[in-house]
């Protein structure tokens, strides 16, 4: 194929669509199946199993689909599949599945900015923005159109919900949908200004807004499942409410808790105990 390099190194097994791109010393390895209008820049690394969609682009130094950073790997058939139109820059790295038959899933449009990491067994959704140097340990998730800010971290089976924002800090329990923190496993509010951006109603933004203001800050010392039981018929009644509050029920690590912003910046820098 003409718009392969003549440096770029492709293996037999590999399958590109005909309008696949790859530049210089590049290196695509074993059974890679790359759609359409994909790119893969100058000195990137794809490794089978792997399956990419259309239109994704692999900037250089970036690795896809190497082993898991697991001491239990034997080498058992795993992969990583990947959606349409995602932006993976430069030293991205990417693991696939550990455990045979696993896999390491990525969404549609995502943007995986310089050195950012997604670890074995990952589920990401669509439309996620992971930023500079921010990691997803193994068997972690995060939601569509969620940010996970520079250098930020998730322990391994971590969740990070829907349109959340993570700014500055590590996290090893679960963050809902729809919030925002810039402290270590805490929620400091609302992620307003991204839930007006998605196109979300007004009202739904209020019932939300309610449901933070009784469950979060006027929490009284209850547990948090109780206190979201607790809610008016009509907030629960609101499906990204009721998507909340399912969120939380299916935690197993905990869940990060209220600290209003007024406290944050003293948190930013110390221990905070695990959520619940």
């Amino acid at each position: 194929m003409s718009n392969i390099h003549p440096t770029a190194i492709v293996s037999a097994e590999a399958r590109l669509a005909d309008d696949v791109t790859v530049g210089p010393y590049a290196i695509i390895d074993g059974p890679v199946t790359l759609g359409p209008g994909c790119a893969v820049h100058a000195h990137a690394r794809l490794i089978g199993p792997l399956t990419m969609g259309a239109r994704n682009a692999v900037h250089s130094g970036a690795v896809l689909g190497d082993g898991p950073q697991d001491r239990k790997y034997k080498g058992d058939y795993s992969e990583v599949i990947t959606g349409d139109d995602n932006i993976f820059r430069e030293h991205v790295t990417i693991h696939r599945g550990t455990g045979l038959n696993t896999r390491t899933v990525i969404g549609h449009r995502c943007y995986f900015m310089v050195n950012s990491h997604v670890g074995h067994n990952c589920v990401v959704g669509n439309d996620v923005t992971l930023v500079n140097g921010a990691v997803m340990a193994g068997h972690s998730s995060i939601g569509d159109r969620a940010i996970l800010g520079a250098y930020c971290a998730l322990h391994q089976f971590c969740r990070i919900g829907r349109l959340a924002m993570i700014s500055n800090s590590v996290f090893n329990v679960d963050f809902p949908p729809f919030f925002l923190t810039m402290a270590t496993n805490t929620v400091n509010q609302l992620n307003a200004i991204g839930l007006r951006r998605s196109g979300m109603s007004r009202s739904t933004i209020d019932a939300l807004r309610r449901m933070f203001q009784l469950a979060f800050r006027e929490q009284h010392n209850r547990p948090l499942r109780v206190a979201l039981a607790a809610l008016p018929h009509e907030v629960q009644a609101v499906p990204e409410v009721q998507e909340v509050i399912a969120f939380c029920a299916a935690s197993k690590r905990g869940i990060a808790r209220f600290v209003p912003w007024s406290r944050r910046k003293n948190l930013i820098h110390q221990d905070v105990p695990e959520g619940e």
